[in-house]
């Protein structure tokens, strides 16, 4: 370990990529991973100052006429891969852990390299990633409306409304709603604001709320399920408090008041299951309470607002009012709310590998070393004629 010998040509040539690339990312994978919390890996230095210059001016042209010899280096190399992976032939048989090695080596990149990022986005432009333009210069930088790419988001949102079991993954969740919970820190910070269906969100979150207390008795006999119930209200109240700073529009922060009016009955039941465990002595009384305090808003909205509705339907003769109609009553009655000030909202603990996710990547590494030595063919010529042709790189 003290020279290291994978070399990065190997991934930058397209005639060896396309022979011995796949074989190479998952080698440089576990390279990386090789005793990295017990000693200094060459292979991470090295992995962190790739700065292939013809791989970070990789143009959005080159792309499309999928020119493979136009796209050198590891970066492009990597991103085809991983976005190819789940897309084989028909009679092609690619495992989970030969997937999840490529994944790896993803993760790595990502978090090792500070030039991946801006490479991972230009080796995609189908995504319809923003461009700033010349002028005139928004104060606040937004996507274009009609042009929502993939994000996080949307995975996120997606994994939440799949994933409702009894079998519940709550470690799954509690990153899931994290990771929804930086982006917004990030968008606070930047101000960017992003045209983006959040409605989705919202409503994917009140489920999620829904679910924790129809299955109140069954989940908690394995979870803290007020770790996930504090996280989603936690991101109702960075919204409501932060919400102007980065919805793409006011009309965003009216129908965010709109839906937590529509839904209070979700968050009057969680507030009647959270008071029930704060006043009851028992293990779960002191989670139960950080549920209680964080909903004051969310009940200041609903208990300032749906009067008012009442009120407005009463006089005007309407037994079921329109979506528009609540929404002129929430813009009218906007000034005589009051909110409290909530610390805190947007700080959240920064991502560390050792210690706290040592354990998975042990893991996830002696799995996809298994399965490597289970597949590796050592008599292959292809396999000689890489180890010849290297065999002099340093």
């Amino acid at each position: 370990m003290i020279h290291s010998r994978f070399s990065f040509q190997i991934l930058s040539n397209p005639p060896s990529r396309r022979e011995h690339g796949y074989d190479a990312v998952v080698l440089l994978a576990l390279l990386v991973n090789y005793r990295k919390y017990e000693s200094v890996n060459p292979y991470i230095v090295k992995l962190s100052i790739v700065d292939d210059e013809a791989t970070l001016n990789v143009s959005n042209q080159q792309y499309k006429d999928k020119e493979e010899e136009h796209q050198s280096g590891f970066f492009s190399a990597l991103t085809n891969m991983v976005g190819s992976m789940f897309i084989a032939d028909a009679d092609e048989k690619i495992s989970v852990q030969t997937n999840e090695a490529i994944l790896l080596a993803l993760y790595e990149a990502v978090h090792l390299n500070r030039n991946f990022i801006t490479v991972l986005a230009q080796s995609h432009p189908e995504m319809g990633l923003v461009t700033v333009p010349i002028s005139p210069i928004p104060t606040t930088p937004v996507t274009p409306l009609g042009t929502t790419p993939p994000s996080s988001d949307d995975l996120m949102v997606e994994f939440i409304v799949t994933h409702m079991m009894k079998e519940f993954p709550m470690d799954l969740y509690v990153r899931c709603i994290q990771i929804v919970h930086k982006l917004l820190c990030y968008q606070k910070k930047c101000r960017v604001r992003l045209h983006y269906t959040w409605r989705e969100l919202w409503s994917a979150l009140i489920n999620l709320l829904k679910f924790l207390m129809s299955n109140e008795t069954v989940l908690l006999a394995k979870h803290n399920i007020f770790t996930v119930a504090l996280l989603v209200v936690n991101l109702f109240n960075m919204f409501i408090t932060y919400g102007d700073t980065f919805l793409p529009t006011p009309s965003s922060y009216d129908e965010l008041y709109y839906e937590i009016i529509r839904m209070h009955q979700n968050f009057d039941n969680l507030y009647s299951m959270v008071l029930r465990l704060s006043t009851n002595a028992g293990q779960w009384k002191e989670p139960a309470s950080k549920v209680t305090h964080a909903l004051v808003n969310i009940r200041a909205i609903i208990n300032h607002f749906n009067p008012k509705i009442e009120s407005y339907a009463a006089v005007n003769h309407i037994s079921q009012l329109s979506e528009e109609q609540v929404l002129e009553v929430v813009r009218s009655n906007y000034d005589t709310l009051t909110l409290k000030l909530q610390d805190g909202l947007d700080q959240y603990e920064r991502y560390s590998e050792q210690h706290k996710e040592a354990a998975f990547f042990k893991e996830l590494v002696r799995s996809i070393s298994i399965n490597v030595r289970r597949n590796l063919a050592f008599n292959t010529l292809s396999q000689e004629v890489l180890l010849k042709e290297f065999s002099t790189i340093s």
